[in-house]
């Protein structure tokens, strides 16, 4: 029994051995992929969530949740190719975090450079609360800097390592054409926001108060003088008619139609006998 145990340890070893590096592999020629992957999806929900021609709020609120989820991944997948690279010796600890260092070639540090500012853009979303305050620009200017770490990360991915398959060409052209169209839903909201902005402006611009008639700044003196509400209908239904067509031009409003009421009928009481 304990030399059929003593065979299966080194069979064991091996069989983990050889998962271990079928592992490393698949993650050395992958996670690059599935960073790049998760970025684009990270900038394309972040320019599709300050799009308000298409998305309800409920949408919007729901794309930013999955551009927070695709930072997170973007980040987790970037820290095992920085961690794999390393430990196949593909690159320097010096040149994983600072660019241009360690004899690096280019196409190694703007993977490097990209690496920095993807971390610069999720901090900065981390943080937001901090800037919201103070200074809300320079949160804007900091985490715009995505708009440059994507096609940093693209020039990396096309450019370092191995040849590129053609599905990989591929690939690369639809996170493209995904980007591009966020950029246009963005820039359409963008100049419809701005146009509905300088519509109301027009508008406000081109109201003006009704004018005051004669007879209302007399009549509202009268009434704050003597404290009740001056009868001018009165005087104008007991008026002569020549007075009453001038007070009408002056703006003098006649009798209103609902207080005219009929005379009130006398009361007779019936006689006895009668057939009342």
């Amino acid at each position: 029994m304990s030399s059929v145990v003593l065979l299966a340890r080194p069979a064991t070893g091996v069989a983990w051995t050889g998962v271990a590096g079928r592992m490393m592999a698949f993650l050395d020629y992958f996670a690059g992929v599935f960073t790049l992957l998760s970025l684009t999806a990270v900038v394309t929900c972040g320019l599709a969530a300050t799009d308000r021609l298409v998305l309800t709020p409920r949408l919007r609120v729901a794309v930013q949740s999955v551009h927070r989820a695709s930072a997170v991944a973007a980040l987790g997948f970037l820290a095992i190719h920085i961690t794999v690279k390393v430990i196949e010796r593909h690159a320097a600890p010096q040149t994983a975090v600072v660019p241009f260092t360690g004899g690096a070639a280019l196409a190694v540090s703007l993977g490097t450079l990209a690496a920095d500012l993807l971390v610069l853009i999720t901090a900065t979303g981390v943080l937001r609360g901090r800037f919201a305050g103070r200074r809300p620009w320079l949160w804007r200017v900091l985490h715009s800097t995505a708009y440059v770490c994507w096609p940093v990360s693209l020039a990396h991915g096309l450019t370092a390592g191995r040849k590129a398959h053609a599905w990989v060409f591929w690939g690369y052209g639809v996170c493209g054409a995904l980007v591009a169209l966020a950029l246009l839903g963005r820039a359409l909201s963008y100049v419809g926001r701005h146009r509905s902005l300088n519509r109301r402006r027009r508008g406000a611009k081109a109201y003006r108060p009704a004018a005051v008639r004669p007879a209302a700044p007399a009549a509202l003196a009268a009434r704050s003088a003597t404290g009740v509400r001056p009868n001018a209908w009165a005087a104008r239904s007991t008026a002569p008619p020549a007075a009453r067509r001038s007070a009408r031009s002056a703006g003098v409003p006649g009798r209103p139609k609902h207080t005219a009421r009929p005379a009130p009928r006398p009361l007779s009481l019936a006689r006895p006998g009668s057939s009342e």
